[in-house]
């Protein structure tokens, strides 16, 4: 077992490698479409904070540990936080200097859409590949991280910044790293679960879904010394923490966490709250940064579009050739095999190697653009079996299928520099005191970047007043979408949340296995978070009525089970007895029937049973037991026959029917039970005993 858990890891980190690569072509998108906005590489900030103190505030459960310490020593550290946990800090009355980001999925807008608010107070890092619909609506300063373009150009940053890990709390501490801290202290930088299984912070919309489910038994051990659960993403995110704790000890910087339980990380010093210390100098983080950063000035970024749209044309121009010098290596591939009717022209085969020699050399750094992007069809043309010779035809099918997908993959290339050029050109129409509306509204409402108008407003005076009345309407709307995209609850992203919550049945494994461990406290403590999950969610409003209903069921079911294992049947029978929930109602009354037994109440155990043999073909045999022990032997004769038609060779109980039969007289009945038991297990002792009892003057069925 300890083997294939081993090896479901290594294959789940390999799988998620690969998909990364295959997937690849999302972080390329996102961060051409970003190009208009990443204007200042993230290198300008290294050093700047060089001997003071930062907190790096998380999203893991521990977070609200940190905010009594934050709002104490606000004037004396430098507050970096993630994205996602803006609504919470903003809740918290905790202003924020800068904010990281990096996930270019769309899905990401309404996890991280509160940090939009702080524009005019936060600087935003981010990757370079972050979410458009985000970057794109964030009105304040912004510094990005990695390459500006996905090709080889002097226009990237000389030193383009990326860390170990996957997280953005990774790539935040790594550049707070080299942003000069010389102590980093971390909070909700938990990569495990709290006692109760939670994932994140109270507030967030993953702590509103409940504690996690999954019974992974994945174990670390945590700063206050006992072991947490985590998940395999969590367990992964561990070694690159302590590998970018040991720089930031190389550089001279110490890193703590002070919450004791989040997980013990090598290289990271835990201190509790009380004992960590900040010099008592002041610091504005904020007003510094202004004075340290580029001016953002219309000239500046101007300037900045036109080298970006000059080096899109530039590449534009290279994909172009590779769709000339690919489409006519398809013509080349079928001459060289021949084609109707012509025979094959090795001549053609020359010119192919020609190509290729091109595309690698003269139009390198576009080849490999083309083909990061059509990476995964490229992959499709790999086999298995590159030992078997091919056939002529194989050749001919892969060379064609081979260049096809290098000219398609240009085509699209093509067209998504053509779209770049395009949102490129309405940044520069933003520019102009007179711009063209129609042009900026169509490509804001194309891109679902709304709040864009507000940078519009701004430059003129008066407002919304200054433009004529028949484009205000327009104007008008732009202005209530964006307010509505920032109020909505019901987003993608709760849904997503929701459609990741464990099954009923992954809910009910987890709580099985922990009453068959007798694990009582873990029961409970997974109860007190379900009931936890369900408090908040009340509150705010977040769950819908369904959701809520099935973990109060899930709750009675735990605390039922706990009730048990602790002797007290009478709040497990009050606990169960509560339970209608069809995919937990057999357990229930699996659990009641149990309790009842032991309680040797055997009147009130019927009915319970009755229910479970009405359920399920298995139970029918243990209602008929209880008919017969409470002395209704009719009844229960009928439930073992009915039963005994359903499935016939169950022995055990048509011993009990022949037995039965025998206690009340029925001689014959028994006699054809017995005989019937015997023909199929001629050596049941059981029969052959209840036989001898009943007929001692006849020899046994089956033998002599």
């Amino acid at each position: 077992a300890l083997f294939w858990k081993q090896f479901e890891e290594e294959l789940n980190d390999y799988q998620a490698m690969v998909g990364r690569e295959i997937g690849s072509r999302v972080f390329m998108v996102k961060g051409m479409e970003n190009l208009a906005e990443n204007r200042i590489p993230a290198e300008c900030a290294l050093g700047l904070f060089a001997g003071k103190t930062a907190i790096l505030l998380a999203g893991g459960p521990s977070l609200p540990e940190s905010f009594a310490w934050v709002k104490a020593h606000r004037e004396h550290v430098v507050v970096l936080a993630v994205s996602r946990i803006a609504e919470q800090l903003a809740q918290a009355g905790i202003t924020v200097d800068c904010f990281f980001a990096i996930d270019p999925h769309d899905i990401i807008f309404h996890q991280s859409k509160g940090m939009l608010s702080y524009w005019q107070q936060s600087l935003l890092i981010n990757v370079y590949h972050l979410n458009p619909r985000l970057l794109g609506q964030w009105r304040g300063r912004s510094l990005f991280m990695g390459p500006l373009f996905p090709w080889e150009t002097p226009l990237n940053p000389s030193r383009q910044l990326s860390f170990p890990g996957i997280t953005v709390s990774h790539q935040a501490l790594g550049m707070a790293i080299e942003m000069g801290f010389s102590q980093i202290i971390l909070a909700g930088f938990d990569l495990c679960y709290d006692r109760h299984g939670f994932t994140h912070a109270i507030g967030s919309e993953e702590r509103k879904t409940g504690p996690f489910a999954a019974p992974l038994e994945l174990w670390v051990e945590t700063n206050g010394g006992w072991q947490a659960e985590t998940k395999h993403e969590f367990l992964c995110a561990i070694p690159s923490l302590e590998q970018l704790a040991h720089y930031a000890q190389m550089r001279g910087s110490r890193v703590i966490n002070p919450a004791p339980g989040a997980a013990k990380v090598g290289h990271v010093d835990h201190l509790p709250w009380q004992e960590v210390v900040v010099a008592a100098e002041k610091i504005d983080a904020w007003h510094y940064l202004q004075t340290i950063l580029p001016p953002d000035t219309a000239e500046n970024r101007l300037q900045h579009y036109e080298k970006v749209n000059d080096e899109l044309l530039r590449m534009r121009n290279l994909v172009q050739q590779v769709t000339r010098l690919t489409s006519e290596a398809i013509i080349c591939n079928d001459r060289f095999f021949g084609r109707k009717g012509k025979p094959p022209d090795f001549k053609y085969k020359l010119r192919m190697d020609a190509i290729e020699r091109t595309l690698d050399e003269e139009l390198r750094v576009a080849s490999v653009l083309v083909k990061k992007w059509g990476v995964a069809d490229f992959l499709k043309l790999s086999r298995p079996d590159k030992e078997r010779e091919w056939s002529d035809q194989e050749i001919e099918d892969t060379g064609r299928r081979y260049y096809e997908i290098y000219r398609d993959s240009a085509g699209a290339l093509t067209r998504l520099l053509d779209d770049i050029r395009q949102r490129l050109r309405a940044r520069i129409e933003e520019e102009k005191a007179h711009p063209a509306l129609k042009v900026l509204i169509n490509q804001w409402q194309r891109d679902q970047h709304p709040g864009r108008v507000f940078r519009l407003l701004e430059a003129h005076a008066g407002g919304l007043s200054a433009f004529a009345e028949g484009v205000r309407p327009a104007l008008q709307s732009l202005v209530e979408s964006y307010q509505q995209a920032l109020q909505e609850t019901e987003t993608d992203y709760k849904a997503y949340l929701f459609q990741r919550m464990a099954t009923p049945q992954v809910v009910r494994a987890r709580v099985m296995k922990l009453f068959r461990q007798k694990e009582q406290q873990r029961l409970l403590t997974f109860a007190e978070g379900l009931e936890q999950s369900l408090a908040e969610s009340a509150v705010t409003g977040s769950m819908d009525r369904m959701v809520m209903e099935h973990k109060e069921q899930y709750v009675l079911l735990i605390r039922g089970l706990a009730a048990v294992l602790a002797g007290d049947f009478t709040a497990a029978e009050g606990c169960f007895g509560q339970i209608s929930l069809p995919v937990l109602l057999t357990d229930a009354l699996q659990q009641l029937l149990t309790v009842k037994l032991l309680r040797q109440d055997l009147l009130g155990a019927l009915p319970i049973a009755k229910q479970l043999a009405q359920r399920a073909t298995l139970h029918i045999p243990h209602y008929g037991d209880l008919l017969r022990l409470t002395g209704q032997r009719e009844e229960a004769v009928a439930v073992y026959g009915g039963f005994v038609q359903l499935v016939k060779n169950d022995l055990v109980t048509l011993n009990k029917l022949g037995k039965l039969h025998g206690e009340m007289g029925n001689l014959e009945a028994a006699r054809a039970v017995f005989t019937q038991v015997l023909q199929l297990d001629p050596g049941n002792k059981a029969a052959q005993l209840f036989w001898q009892q009943l007929f001692p003057a006849d020899a046994v069925v089956g033998q002599p």
